[in-house]
């Protein structure tokens, strides 16, 4: 491990003993409690610098491993999506579902757990996983998971641009549509939705 200062070291490889032990990312707490350090702030420094050497890489707004160091598993879940009123997003992974037979090179695809029935009548039911593509080109009329309100929590929604205006639509007559102003800083895009995965039960 190259580059790396004694207690990068330590906290990669504590990372990589968590996500292989129990298959998510440890949370900034554990990390913090784990190498007595006082504050996130302190946390974030070290993993930033991971980052910046390529030992840790983001994937929407969630951190992971990167290259070799991931298992091999699929695309990773890094939390929970509301499909109903939204909800806090989860930081951690929990999981990963594998896609590679849809998507082959998953790259930077992560995939979110579904609560709730304001999408039931798109067929996205709670306790499904959205495969969720981060960045690129979203269009009015795609589903795409959003970050919203003043705690940016994630949602899973239909984007309709109305002029300026951003509106979230639901797919079930029960929600109310969610409208945002331009320039308010109320809502941010994580990615477009291009597959479901739903686990029998």
């Amino acid at each position: 491990m190259r580059e790396l200062t004694r207690r990068q070291r330590q906290i990669l490889e504590y990372i990589i003993s968590k996500v292989r032990a129990e298959e998510r990312f440890p949370s900034y707490r554990e990390i913090g409690r784990r190498f007595r350090l006082s504050s996130s702030a302190t946390v974030s420094q070290h993993l930033e610098a991971l980052k910046r050497k390529g030992f840790l890489e983001k994937a929407g707004r969630r951190l992971m491993l990167s290259g070799d160091l991931s298992p091999a598993r699929g695309v990773p879940v890094v939390g929970r999506v509301a499909a109903g009123t939204p909800i806090t997003a989860i930081e951690n992974r929990e999981g990963y579902v594998d896609v590679a037979s849809l998507f082959g090179d998953e790259g930077d695809h992560f995939a979110v757990r579904v609560t709730g029935d304001s999408m039931v009548d798109a067929g996205i039911l709670e306790g499904d996983y959205v495969v969720v593509r981060p960045g690129g080109e979203v269009r009015s009329g795609d589903t795409v998971v959003a970050y919203v309100g003043d705690e940016m929590e994630a949602t899973v929604k239909v984007l309709r641009k109305r002029g300026a205006t951003v509106v979230l639509e639901p797919r079930n007559e029960a929600y109310r549509p969610m409208r945002f102003t331009p320039g308010s800083g109320e809502v941010k895009i994580a990615g477009k939705v291009v597959g479901l995965v739903r686990k029998m039960r």
